[in-house]
């Protein structure tokens, strides 16, 4: 049954760019790359952590109670946006909370990471789960959790409504990504292979339920249906929006490869595959270093205010190794046209429209 699973030896026909990442791939093979990043960097400082939270929860609740008082509907795009902001940056919170980033102390974080992640409604340990097997499994062409291609030809056999997701998540709906993972595996306990998993992600579900099902019912009462949605299912949406197309970003290119087993490493899992972007500095504070996501994958215990100096011990260790783009619609048109199914003659992505 193992060897009728097992994909053929992928790529079949590797050209020269594969040839030069795997190049790369062996340089750093057997290098401790955490070790290159000063042992000081790891060391999380609480007051500086809850401002971030303090910035993202402000920012959140500000937009949206702003929503309330403004004198016109054409306003609420506007506050929406700035919401959703904020629900990214509640997310990068849970992001460390989940990584035992933010502090040493394993309640604080569960704490913090799980009211962080109540204005999207998802349980923290449920979140933290399945992110840490995208950490263990990054581009693994078997095994990645996050935004994995498929090439032409099973995408052609899939069922028809599994064809419709696939590819509306990959152009005109990819603000939507980080919902469907929300929606496959948020309240799904059994999703999770091990018990203890399943234990904490219905602990998890339990909070959530205790907190917003009272919220959202007051919330429906008081404001009706229209109110639900101004006030809680918009910046929700918005909020998944922001970080579905930046993680989307970061993890997807037409010179990314995605690796089959007998290819794939830890270590290029952690250097090679991601892509950093170089926001301005008001939404690098805003979303708390996010997109310097390439030392995150090195070290994920590095908090995220010390991410740059991270990012620059890797960057002296390994000139050129880490990928830096500009962001920008060009630079989201060009993966949304190019990046939709895996080409398991290059292994890389299609460079085609199709």
């Amino acid at each position: 049954m193992a060897e009728r699973r097992r994909l053929p030896d992928l790529p079949t026909e590797p050209g020269p760019e594969f040839a030069e990442f795997l190049r790369k791939s062996a340089q750093i093979h057997d290098v401790k790359l955490a070790a290159l990043i000063p042992r000081e960097l790891f060391e999380p400082r609480l007051a500086r952590g809850l401002l971030g939270f303090a910035v993202s929860a402000t920012l959140y609740a500000g937009a949206v109670v702003g929503v309330a008082f403004v004198p016109h509907w054409s306003l609420y795009l506007p506050l929406w946006l700035v919401a959703g902001l904020g629900g990214w940056g509640l997310h990068s919170i849970a992001h460390d909370c989940g990584h035992g980033a933010f502090s040493r102390s394993r309640r604080l974080n569960t704490v913090i990471g799980q009211i962080a992640l109540l204005p999207l409604c998802y349980p923290f340990h449920a979140w933290r789960h399945i992110h840490n097997l995208h950490h263990a499994h990054t581009n693994h062409l078997e095994l990645d959790t996050d935004w994995r291609p498929i090439p032409a030809e099973t995408y052609d056999r899939m069922p028809r409504h599994r064809r419709v997701l696939y590819r509306a998540l990959r152009s005109w709906a990819v603000f939507g990504g980080t919902v469907n993972y929300w929606a496959s595996s948020a309240f799904r306990p059994g999703f999770f292979p091990k018990r203890s998993m399943r234990r904490d992600v219905g602990s998890s579900i339990l909070v959530v339920l205790a907190v917003l099902v009272p919220y959202l019912t007051s919330l429906t009462y008081f404001t009706g249906f229209a109110g639900l949605l101004r006030y809680f299912a918009a910046p929700w949406l918005v909020s998944f929006a922001w970080f579905s197309v930046a993680t989307f970003m970061q993890h997807t290119a037409r010179d990314i490869p995605f690796l089959p087993a007998r290819h794939w490493t830890p270590n290029a899992g952690r250097l090679l595959v991601t892509t950093d972007y170089r926001y301005p500095r008001w939404l690098l504070f805003l979303t708390h270093n996010n997109s310097l996501h390439t030392a995150h994958h090195v070290a994920p215990i590095v908090p995220f205010y010390n991410l740059p100096r991270a990012r620059a011990a890797l960057d002296a260790a390994y000139p050129g190794m880490i990928r830096e783009r500009r962001p920008g619609i060009r630079a989201l048109w060009d993966v949304l046209r190019h990046c939709r199914y895996y080409d398991p003659k290059s292994g890389f992505y299609l460079t085609a429209a199709r």
